[in-house]
């Protein structure tokens, strides 16, 4: 790889195109040599990511990259969307296929599917900002088109991130949401809207919020201050009816010296909890839990 398309990746977040090759001096045998040394990884038509960078990312970091790219392979006339649009902004995504990369037309209201990218018709030039220089969707159509696309637990927890960052607001989830009437699997993201809540502090949370709800339960309060009478003594994730304590606990949190110091702080403010009247994560419900959310 020569300097320029070297200084040229640097610029673009460890991105580029065809287009930048050839204005930095690389033909189609050199980018062909390249990818086989792994020096360049392809990620879509006309669309490169840098090697090295690729392979130390994760997964959704991988990606973001791909969008990145692909985005500027389109020169102005698309942008990123849907959890391609989540992978830039840095929000979770659950449930989703990172394999396939989404963007939506700047202007144009065919939609079609290519290999590993959709392709979806405008929402309007007001959709549309830039993040960290690629063009995309507004974070509040990254959520519903997540929701649209992967179903009402992916849209849940990239609308709980949304608003508890401040990248969206309900008001604004509810204009886009009345806008995009008519459009396919819509209710999906109607739905995810209407459980979303800022409070929310993981994944984890969000997604037993959302079994909860689809277990029937209704009352559910998110990071509920629990108190004796005199002092807050404890906060805890979810609160049924105000009776009834459920909390997510992800298996990292008990790992090693550190961990076994949590559980046993974890089991005095259990304790606690009983004591002053509240019910603590039935068994049933606690199993259901854990198949799904570690």
């Amino acid at each position: 790889m020569n300097d320029l398309l070297s200084a040229r990746m640097g610029g673009q977040c460890g991105t580029f195109t065809t287009a930048d090759a050839n204005a930095c001096g690389h033909d189609s045998l050199s980018l062909s040599r390249l990818l086989k040394s792994g020096d360049i990884v392809r990620v879509g038509p006309r669309a490169y990511v840098d090697g090295r960078l690729h392979r130390r990312s994760t997964p959704q970091q991988q990606h973001a990259l791909a969008a990145r790219s692909i985005v500027r392979s389109f020169d102005g006339r698309s942008a990123a969307s849907h959890y391609s649009a989540l992978a830039l902004m840095n929000l979770p995504i659950f449930g989703a296929s990172l394999s396939t990369t989404h963007v939506v037309r700047a202007a144009g209201q065919q939609s079609r599917r290519r290999g590993t990218l959709a392709v979806h018709r405008t929402y309007g030039p007001d959709a549309l900002c830039t993040v960290g220089g690629t063009l995309s969707v507004v974070p509040a159509l990254a959520v519903i088109g997540t929701a649209m696309a992967c179903g009402i637990e992916s849209g849940v927890v990239a609308a709980d991130a949304a608003l508890s960052r401040a990248k969206t607001t309900p008001e604004e989830l509810a204009l886009w949401i009345e806008r995009l009437s008519g459009r396919p699997m819509l209710v999906r993201a109607r739905q995810a809207v209407r459980i979303a809540d800022a409070r929310s502090e993981s994944p984890g949370e969000s997604r037993t919020r959302v079994i909860l709800t689809g277990l029937g339960y209704t009352e559910v309060e998110t990071q509920t201050r629990v108190t004796d009478g005199r002092r807050v003594v404890a906060r805890v994730d979810l609160m049924v009816r105000g009776v009834l304590v459920v909390e997510f606990d992800g298996a990292v949190k008990y790992e090693g010296a550190q961990g076994r110091e949590a559980l046993v702080a974890e089991k005095k403010r259990e304790d606690l909890l009983r004591q002053l009247g509240y019910g603590t994560r039935p068994p049933s419900f606690c199993r259901h839990v854990r198949a799904q959310g570690e």
